[in-house]
């Protein structure tokens, strides 16, 4: 979900009773797609292991047991 601002992601949290996730502004979502899909449409791509992922969310911030992938 996209929303303009956390208190409006908090506000539709409380109006729905869904458990909160992650917030993260636009400007790392934006980072994070450039390190993901970097390469994605050469020939030579292959998915990348867990690892390299994660590392990939931990360089632009996004870390802790949210963002644990294995």
């Amino acid at each position: 979900m996209a929303f303009r601002s956390e208190a409006d992601a908090r506000a539709w949290e409380r109006a729905t009773a869904k458990t909160p996730g992650a917030t993260v502004p636009v400007e790392v979502l934006g980072e994070l797609s450039r390190r993901w899909y970097a390469g994605r449409l050469e020939d030579a791509w292959r998915p990348s292991p867990v690892t390299a992922k994660q590392a990939r969310l931990n360089e632009v911030g996004l870390a802790g047991p949210f963002w644990d992938l294995t």
